[in-house]
């Protein structure tokens, strides 16, 4: 493994886990919004990563991909949440099931116009770093929020869908995509059939450098 591989590792890595910190203090932030300190008591409305990390997930998984030169790629403990608390149940269970994409679309967005007030950046400079770093929160939080949106138990995008589904469809997709969830996301990871997440998250991409080239 040379430096210059070595060193994406790294980036890759650090951007997941503030990616993952980010997304799951988010939930937490906006579960106790609405009512519920569930995650707030459990110490998981906080930006310090250790609280969040998962040893397989955060670390382990998406190290494996790194070295192998795959799909980099992880989760984190999930923060727990009692929609009983919420004020507005339905709208509770939406709201902060979304919030967590969202944060992630938001910090992708946000990085690229670090990366783009930076600029070009001299080697062995603490700039280009910086602007490294940046670049891979742009993907990673990118990939991220679109992942969790699929819309399969257990992500978010999952969540989000159950509560929109009428009475009869929620008990249909209680019964035949709750218990499946989890292993058709990891046969579709494990067969390749998420190449569509990176292509649409380039195109949240593009769509980003244009807004930015049209503010700055």
């Amino acid at each position: 493994m040379d430096f210059a591989f070595g060193a994406h590792i790294v980036n890759m890595m650090i951007a997941l886990i503030i990616s993952l910190t980010v997304h799951e203090a988010t939930h937490a932030f906006m579960a106790r919004v609405y009512g519920d300190r569930t995650a707030q008591l459990d110490g998981r409305l906080t930006l310090n990563p250790v609280p969040h990390i998962d040893p397989i997930g955060t670390l382990l998984f998406p190290l494996i991909g790194a070295v192998l030169g795959g799909f980099i790629f992880g989760w984190a403990k999930p923060v727990p949440i009692d929609p009983r608390n919420f004020r507005n149940q339905k709208w509770g269970q939406i709201i902060v099931a979304g919030s967590g994409p969202f944060s992630n679309l938001l910090l992708s967005f946000v990085s690229l116009i670090i990366v783009y007030l930076i600029g070009p950046a001299q080697d062995g400079t603490i700039w280009l770093a910086f602007s490294r770093l940046a670049t891979a929160m742009v993907s990673v939080n990118a990939i991220l929020a679109i992942f969790n949106m699929i819309p399969v138990h257990p992500l978010d995008g999952g969540a989000v869908l159950y509560e929109l589904l009428p009475y009869e469809g929620k008990r249909k997709y209680e019964e035949y995509v709750m218990p499946y969830g989890s292993f058709a996301l990891l046969g579709l990871m494990l067969l390749g059939g998420f190449a569509w997440i990176g292509a649409l998250a380039g195109v949240w991409v593009h769509l980003s450098e244009r807004i930015i080239n049209s503010l700055l």
